[in-house]
């Protein structure tokens, strides 16, 4: 077959099953630096005949991804995570459809802008303040307190449901699913997704754990799609609901069996697009501010001459704290916590530039690379906050949060709910506690700074000291 230009430079292949080794089964974005290093910034492998792309430099994800967001808003076919477990009817998987359109026409009426999210204010700043108030009573529980919060505002927003002090069933449930999701998309985390027959072997079959897992998977996914939708319709049609995303949908008229199935998925949407985001985005804020004292210091210094010496900041404060602003960016560029993000899907023939993308190729991105490459972050290994101050002379570097949250019509409906979660969160730690390492044999005990694997990537445990401010 004559191709009407090149396609991308890449590793060599193997007769019939090509690249199917090479492909990385943990941390991706090791070997995809690796390729960059060789092939340069878009990289051609394939397995079993399915074309993939990688796209180390970030120019490419924007122009490719989002410029030409039509050609590239398709998913892969994740077998584990789209089939075996069921995400491949939900907004994250499912390929460009009526029902996708959907997905995205309700998920942007409600939470789609900045403006939609102005609505939910007070609901982020009371939840805000009673997480710290938890991390004040038990400091040594924050990883707890941090899922409860996202789990809280989301179940909160989309079902009317506010949950319990202590561990909540519900909460414990989002948090168990969106586990489950993370892994089962992160890159070629699973053989069934390089090895697609092997889907049909039975669970008995040796070496077949995974699919047992798929089961059980499978079976916390239904729960989570079913059961709190059905505690919100339950509360909604005896007139008792808060406002939320389903009482605003199912109080208008009588659903369809189809719209029902489409209103539990986009209800499901609001928190698998955000709640793990924000846990995530959260463990890395704790884990900077270990890290680094001087500019934590920095921080609250802003903070009290802005807001004032032991005053809760709130959304409103976010244009005058400037450093702060820039240090919860350089977090978010520094600690990666989405590597790779979720994978498109070429829905025809494309020539870019000077290459062949052919329809049906996966498109992967490493954002990991994007985060660590000097011609768009110099000095790109040094935690540098200044980089995103607008100063005389200087140029505010590319945000982060262009990358983290995905790209064109596939970027997280959330991104406005997380963004403001994680950074009012932040602000709100920096302003009540200092955040240090823990000190053995008179020394401070730093974190490695190592990530688990998955589409969202949590830091590996690690000890801080959260002490009150004076």
């Amino acid at each position: 077959m004559r191709f009407p230009a090149p396609l991308p430079p890449g590793p060599l292949g193997l007769p019939v099953v090509g690249n199917a080794f090479d492909l990385p089964r943990s941390q991706p974005w090791i070997t995809f630096r690796k390729w960059a290093e060789i092939y340069g910034p878009i990289v051609y492998v394939s397995a079993f005949g399915q074309s993939i792309i990688v796209l180390n430099d970030s120019r490419y994800a924007i122009d490719m991804l989002n410029k030409k967001s039509r050609i590239y808003n398709g998913r892969p076919k994740l077998i584990m995570a789209g089939d075996l477990i069921g995400w491949g009817e939900g907004p994250a998987l499912t390929q460009p459809s009526d029902r996708w359109s959907e997905y995205r026409r309700l998920l942007s009426q409600f939470i789609g802008t900045k403006a939609k999210m102005e609505g939910f204010t007070a609901l982020l700043e009371q939840e805000v303040d009673m997480y710290v108030q938890r991390i004040n009573s038990t400091p040594e529980e924050w990883v707890r307190h941090t899922r409860r919060l996202a789990g809280s505002i989301v179940l909160r927003m989309a079902y009317g449901y506010t949950p319990s002090e202590e561990d909540d069933m519900l909460v414990n449930l989002v948090d168990e699913a969106m586990e489950h999701f993370s892994e089962a998309t992160g890159a070629n985390a699973f053989l069934v997704d390089v090895f697609p027959i092997l889907r049909y072997i039975p669970e008995w079959f040796p070496g077949a754990t995974w699919k047992r897992k798929a089961r059980l998977y499978h079976a916390t996914l239904q729960e989570m799609l079913n059961r709190p939708y059905n505690w919100a319709k339950e509360r909604i049609m005896t007139g008792v609901s808060e406002p939320c995303f389903l009482s605003d949908q199912l109080s208008r008229k009588n659903v369809t069996r189809e719209e029902e199935h489409t209103l539990k998925w986009a209800a499901a949407g609001i928190y698998s697009g955000g709640a793990d985001t924000t846990v995530a985005g959260i463990e890395v804020l704790f884990l900077a501010m270990t890290i680094h004292p001087d500019e934590q210091k920095k921080a609250q210094a802003e903070l009290d001459a802005v807001v004032g010496s032991g005053q809760a900041p709130c959304l409103a404060d976010r244009e005058r704290l400037p450093y702060v602003q820039a240090l919860y960016l350089e977090t978010l560029r520094f600690y990666t916590f989405g590597p790779t993000g979720l994978p498109h899907l070429a829905l025809e023939d494309d020539v870019h530039e000077e290459y062949f993308i052919p329809k049906g190729s996966i498109i992967m991105t490493n954002v990991a690379g994007y985060y660590k490459d000097p011609k768009t972050y110099p000095d790109p290994n040094k935690f540098q906050p200044e980089r995103f101050l607008s100063t005389l002379g200087q140029v505010m570097q590319q945000d982060p949060r262009d990358f983290l949250f995905g790209f064109g019509r596939r970027a997280c409906p959330g991104v406005h709910l997380a963004d403001a979660t994680m950074w009012l969160v932040f602000a709100s730690l920096l302003a009540t506690f200092h955040i240090e390492p823990p000190v053995k044999d008179g020394k401070p005990v730093f974190p490695t700074g190592k990530f688990t694997d998955g589409s969202i990537s949590h830091p590996e445990t690690f000890e801080c000291i959260i002490k009150r401010r004076q």
